[in-house]
């Protein structure tokens, strides 16, 4: 794309916008060398195309005042969708991260893929039919991530890894684009957290971090320079299968295939585990044999002192705070942003997973913050919806304008 071709001009301005603005005209110009004519001439396209709008002013002086311009938050609009292995959800977002929709559908796995193809494009026509009003730049797809507690020991590891992702690829996204005539693409799921929280979360301005997910599997999502990190097969920041211990050979394996995984060590069927095993070997608990453990149970337990449920909490959240300390000291993130259902275990489990972690940090790396994500339960659609904003936008021909400070 040439420098000086109005495409370019037009998508330089808009990510100016969209990234500092509020900002003026004059302040366009400045920072583009652009004629002011040129300048002129591409506002008043984007104003008539309604992608952005003027919003106020500010005096400059002497009376005078200048038109401040911003992206139309509330007219540009993206949906996204992200799966399990038994649902699909819905997102309907605008360019500011503000969800306009959001809906969950079972999945049913015995059905034909004809069909289930069909449940999604009907619903994804009715939200179209439903924001008709709103301008959608297209459809972002985020592959489903890995499920240890849904894992078929009967087929391959690999096969469980992209259980949705052949029928997304060759049936779903085409199928979409042909009803829709929307760009439709399917993204990473690894990638989706680091995503969300880079445009819209607890990372917004932050180049360099990784999210951390705690939940059935422990896992991380990673962002350097202000770029996700996928790796050669995207499959980067398998921080659950980083091994943490080596001890005799009666340790459990994990699921895939070595002893000592920081997963099958930390993850929240392992918290399970060892206080089923502690309850049938008769230890004193407030919890009830036989009964289901959940998160809740177990914070219940804790908030009332069960010594049992504190002991186990706390050496999960001892290892998994020295856990992500290694991924500390080898990345040298600005920020740790966690997220996943174990966060609510509550205080006594953060209290001492992040003081595990500040103490296994190198001290030349522990300037970072620590923070959990305010969009725990929409990260995976939000975070290919934000793609999705990135691609209409072309971002990553503008990643020089997302370095600078906000005006």
């Amino acid at each position: 794309m040439a420098y000086n071709s109005h495409t370019f001009k037009r998508h330089l301005i808009l990510n100016m916008i969209s990234h500092l603005g509020p900002i003026s005209r004059t302040e366009l110009i400045e920072l583009t060398d652009y004629r002011p004519a040129s300048v002129t001439d591409i506002i008043k396209e984007l104003l008539d195309d309604r992608l952005i709008v003027e919003s106020g002013s500010v005096s400059v002086g002497h009376g005078r005042k200048r038109t401040l311009l911003e992206i139309n938050k509330g007219h540009l609009c993206a949906i996204g969708l992200a799966f399990t292995n038994e649902s699909v959800s819905y997102v309907v977002s605008c360019i500011d991260g503000s969800i306009l929709s959001r809906q969950t559908g079972r999945m049913d796995l015995s059905a034909s893929r004809e069909d289930l193809i069909g449940q999604i494009t009907a619903t994804v026509v009715a939200l179209l039919e439903q924001y008709k009003d709103k301008h959608i730049v297209g459809i972002g797809i985020s592959e489903p991530l890995f499920d240890p507690t849904a894992y078929q020991y009967g087929s391959s590891l690999t096969a469980n890894y992209v259980h949705f992702n052949d029928w997304i690829h060759l049936s779903l996204k085409p199928r979409l684009k042909e009803i829709t005539g929307l760009q439709v693409n399917s993204y990473s799921g690894v990638t989706m957290p680091a995503m969300a929280e880079l445009r819209f979360g607890a990372a917004k301005g932050v180049q360099n971090f990784i999210c951390v997910e705690l939940s059935n599997g422990i896992g991380s999502s990673i962002c350097c320079n202000g770029q996700p990190v996928a790796g050669a097969n995207g499959m980067a920041g398998e921080l659950g299968h980083t091994v943490v211990a080596f001890s005799a050979g009666d340790q459990p394996l994990c699921y895939c295939g070595k002893p000592g995984c920081v997963e099958v060590q930390t993850a929240f069927p392992a918290l399970v585990s060892s206080i089923m095993d502690a309850l049938r070997s008769g230890v004193f608990s407030n919890l009830t044999p036989g009964q289901p453990i959940t998160v809740e149970a177990i914070r219940t337990a804790l908030d009332s002192g069960d010594r049992m449920c504190m002991h186990y909490v706390r050496q999960a959240a001892q290892r998994l705070g020295a856990a992500i300390a290694n991924a500390v000291n080898l990345l040298n993130p600005e920020l740790v942003v966690l997220h996943g259902f174990m966060l609510a275990l509550g205080p006594y489990f953060m209290t001492h997973l992040e003081q595990s972690l500040r103490e296994n940090v190198l001290a030349i790396s522990s300037g970072f913050d620590l923070k959990i994500s305010d969009s725990m339960e929409t990260l995976l659609p939000l975070g290919a919806v934000a793609e999705i904003f990135s691609a209409y936008l072309r971002s990553d021909d503008y990643q020089w304008v997302y370095q600078l400070n906000n005006l």
